[in-house]
């Protein structure tokens, strides 16, 4: 190949090359998808439950509570359409209380968890920075779990005896649950640390609204507090780990 034929073939893949990016920044104009783990805090109205584990004589629970969880994002690379952000997402917690009452050992674990979408409206006043607006869907389910064990609790015998009534029993167990579904409003803030990790805060207000409680077998509770519910301030932050065309 002679030079000038060498040259016009440089200056057509120069001249595709800038018509393949001009197109792809038109078409894609921001990619991104990631995802790991995050780290919360959820506050939730505990009064009428500690009310009822004072009689108990359990120790309260906390009103805030550590979650743990995961999550990940895209933003949706078309063009019109490259302010939305569109994420899935995680978590829960689990706390427990005991205490023991005249020889008697008495429990009882709160848990709560959950699972939706996150819907977005991303803003980038800086290439390395983000701040985002929108709002989280979830379902998820409450759980209340109340023992109480006697010594010697634990022995097979005793146990087949007081399910056939042959033996009085101390020791009680009993599971209380409602699923739920959640709509959260929020705000972030998004943080490229590298050009393969991106650190993002969210903090939003849960309301959350709960279906029927059910006990031990899957019976119906009547007269649980209606402030046992996933309402409540939540703070997430994450680390997230990925691919970011900016």
């Amino acid at each position: 190949m002679n030079t000038s034929h060498f040259l016009k073939v440089l200056w057509v893949v120069f001249v595709m090359g800038v018509a393949w990016n001009s197109a792809e920044a038109q078409l894609f104009p921001r990619f991104s998808i990631a995802g790991g783990p995050t780290v919360g805090y959820h506050t939730s109205n505990t009064d009428d439950l500690n009310s009822a584990l004072r009689q108990i004589g359990i120790p309260e629970l906390d009103k805030g509570f550590l979650t743990l969880g995961g999550g990940g994002f895209v933003d949706v690379p078309f063009k019109g359409f490259q302010w939305l952000r569109v994420g899935g997402f995680g978590n829960g917690f689990s706390s427990y209380t005991t205490a023991t009452v005249d020889g008697l050992k008495k429990s009882a674990e709160y848990s709560y968890g959950e699972g939706g979408i996150q819907l977005d409206y991303r803003l980038s006043p800086a290439r390395w920075l983000d701040v985002t607006f929108g709002l989280q869907l979830a379902t998820g389910s409450l759980e209340i779990e109340l023992y109480q064990s006697a010594p010697g609790y634990g022995n097979w015998n005793n146990i087949v005896n007081e399910l056939t009534g042959t033996n009085s029993s101390q020791n009680i167990s009993r599971t209380l649950e409602t699923h739920f579904f959640s709509v959260q409003p929020q705000a972030g803030i998004g943080i490229f640390l590298t050009s393969l990790i991106y650190a993002r805060l969210n903090a939003g207000y849960e309301f959350g609204f709960n279906g029927n409680w059910k006990a031990d077998d899957d019976i119906s509770a009547t007269g649980v507090p209606s402030s046992i519910k996933a309402d409540g301030f939540n703070l997430n932050f994450g680390l997230n780990f990925g691919l970011f065309s900016k």
